[in-house]
């Protein structure tokens, strides 16, 4: 009892007091729609996310309750002090709250909600309490219990007899009095705690003052709000008229994506037929193009292997050219050198020449002076003796020097003559040596051409190949134009489907099924609608090609998937990180 009485001092129930429900009876009779009562304080504003819930009051929480109503003498339509539930979704049924009463703008006005019967409680032993729960989902109110029993136990229970005579004991008049004491030590404490808690309301009067004046501009935008709500209904009235329509269209677009599918199917088959015979063309082509390059390769290396040749005995005639010219070059200073020598000598011969006459001049004079001297004897005979002895000598001498520089003479002369006999060899060796050079220079000009000619012969097939491979790059978008095509139409659909499952998951407004409930069938409808669209959904596939793994995906996806491998028509290799020239290579390769 002492707990519940502590209980309003507490923050939750300060909330609680936002919302209070009036007119609550002891009971309400079974198997009839119920409509309950209530009224918003100025510090909460309502929104349409806000419903109001039956839960099912515990026992041990029903028990005060009760006694402090029995102890005031009648029903009191204030908070409890403690609510019989511990979770906001144990409710047993709830309804939306009609945002259409939030108009007029008064808080204090009488709000209504209204239970269908066909979602009330069965039995007649339970009690229960209304409560209001915005969409954050925080109690902002809770009713004093009730139950639910027929009007003839109703009048039973509230109808008590008037002219009922009562036969009581003395003790248990002095136990009722007891009782009685009781009771009024608990009202008068009970007293106290009302005078708290009508301090504790004006304190919540001022604050809720000061938050009505904080929001006066957002009851501003509520208002436009309001008015943006009311078009939003009449646009949904405006789709709900319009949605069998729509169903309509939907069936006619199905049958139309049907009739798609099945013409993208056999253009599919056909261009896959197109493209598989191009492919076949394309490669029978290739193949062809690489049996030529191959050959110009062979031939090409053959005359690289002999341009190399002819280069290389083309470096060595001309490094023997290089060394005949400098031989040359060693003869001429030779013969330079014999012809100054030549000349030196010449002079020299000369001198000897004019040396020789002079010494014939002299034996002449002599031999003149020799017979002169034979026929005088005189005293000086001696003296002319040696002077011609010595003269003798020196015409020797003379002699000897005249026959030597007459044999260098005839020396340098024949070296001369060599000399000129070498340089006549040496330039009809360079002249051979330039002749060949020639002839070498106009055969590696015909290499040089043939090779240009092999070049452009590769370039040639170089282009047709590249112009097989963009006509098949061509078909490859032409089919990705299409696969997108496909795709866009399924995403028109799909958003069609998905447009027609919220125009028929709009709720009514007593229909007593949970918001989150509503959004996971909301949920599953389009998931069923877009299966419907785009084929059987798998769970876990697997690509066949490069083993990724992918959950819930359409049999097609998975084809397109797979299709946009780049595979080896002979070991089945996936290629998709080479290029195009290096993937060629690779499927030529087995067939070499």
């Amino acid at each position: 009892m002492d707990s519940c009485a502590k209980t309003p001092e507490t923050p939750s129930n300060l909330i609680f007091s936002q919302v209070v429900f009036i007119d609550i009876p002891h009971s309400y009779p079974p198997a009839a729609p119920l409509t309950c009562c209530y009224t918003v304080t100025a510090a909460f504003q309502p929104s349409n996310k806000d419903w109001v819930g039956i839960f099912r009051v515990r026992q041990q929480v029903l028990r005060p309750l009760c006694g402090a109503d029995l102890l005031s003498g009648e029903r009191s339509n204030h908070l409890p002090l403690q609510v019989g539930w511990s979770k906001t979704r144990d409710y047993h049924t709830f309804v939306w709250v009609d945002s259409s009463q939030d108009g007029t703008g008064h808080q204090s006005e009488i709000r209504q909600a209204v239970f269908n019967d066909y979602y009330l409680p069965k039995d007649e032993i339970e009690f229960y309490q209304f409560c209001y729960v915005d969409g954050a989902g925080q109690v902002r109110g809770a009713s004093t219990p009730f139950c639910f029993r027929k009007s003839a136990e109703q009048n039973t229970e509230s109808s008590p007899d008037d002219n009922l005579l009562v036969v009581t004991t003395q003790e248990q008049l002095e136990q009722n009095t007891r009782e009685k004491d009781t009771l009024q030590k608990e009202l008068t404490h009970l007293v106290e705690e009302n005078e708290t808690l009508k301090k504790v309301l004006e304190k919540e009067g001022e604050e809720s003052a000061s938050l009505k004046r904080q929001n006066e501009q957002k009851e501003k935008e509520n208002s436009q709000l309001v008015e943006e709500l009311g078009q939003i209904k009449k646009e949904n009235e405006n789709l709900k008229s319009t949605s069998e329509q729509q169903m309509k269209e939907m069936e006619r677009l199905k049958e139309l994506l049907r009739e798609t599918a099945a013409e993208q199917e056999e253009h599919r088959a056909s261009l896959t037929t197109a493209l598989k015979e191009q492919e076949e063309q394309a490669q029978m082509k290739i193949k062809q193009l690489r049996a030529q390059q191959a050959e110009l390769k062979a031939r090409l290396e053959a005359q690289s292997q002999e341009m190399d040749t002819l280069n290389f005995k083309f470096k060595n005639e001309e490094r023997e050219l290089f060394q005949m010219k400098d031989c040359v070059q060693l003869l001429k200073s030779d013969f330079q050198i014999s012809e100054e020598e030549k000349e030196g000598l010449s002079a020299e011969l000369q001198r000897l020449q004019s040396l020789a006459c002079n010494m014939d001049d002299m034996m002449r004079k002599s031999q003149e002076l020799c017979s002169r001297l034979s026929q005088q004897e005189s005293c000086q005979n001696e003296n002319l003796k040696a002077r011609c002895q010595a003269l003798a000598a020196q015409l020797t001498d003379a002699q000897a020097k005249l026959a030597a520089a007459k044999e260098q003479s005839k020396n340098a002369e024949r070296s001369a003559e060599q000399l000129k006999e070498e340089l006549e060899e040496v330039k009809e060796k360079l002249a051979d040596v330039v002749s060949s050079h020639e002839k070498a220079q106009q055969k590696s000009g015909k290499q040089e051409a043939e090779l240009r000619e092999a070049c452009v012969a590769i370039t040639d097939n170089a282009a047709l190949i590249e112009e097989k491979e963009r006509l098949i790059a061509i078909l490859s978008n032409e089919k990705r134009e299409l696969a997108q095509q496909n795709q866009d139409l399924i995403s028109d659909v799909e958003e069609l489907h998905r447009i027609c499952a919220e125009l028929q998951a709009a709720p009514p407004a007593g229909t007593t099924e949970d918001p989150a409930d509503q959004h996971h069938r909301e949920t599953s409808e389009q998931s069923e609608g877009l299966c419907a669209v785009g084929g059987p959904v798998v769970e876990f596939v697997m690509c066949r090609h490069c083993q990724e793994s992918f959950s819930f995906i359409t049999q097609v996806e998975l084809e397109q998937h797979e299709q946009s491998h780049r595979i080896c028509p002979f070991c089945q290799m996936v290629c998709d990180d080479m290029d195009q020239s290096v993937f060629e290579d690779h499927v030529y390769s087995h067939e070499l």
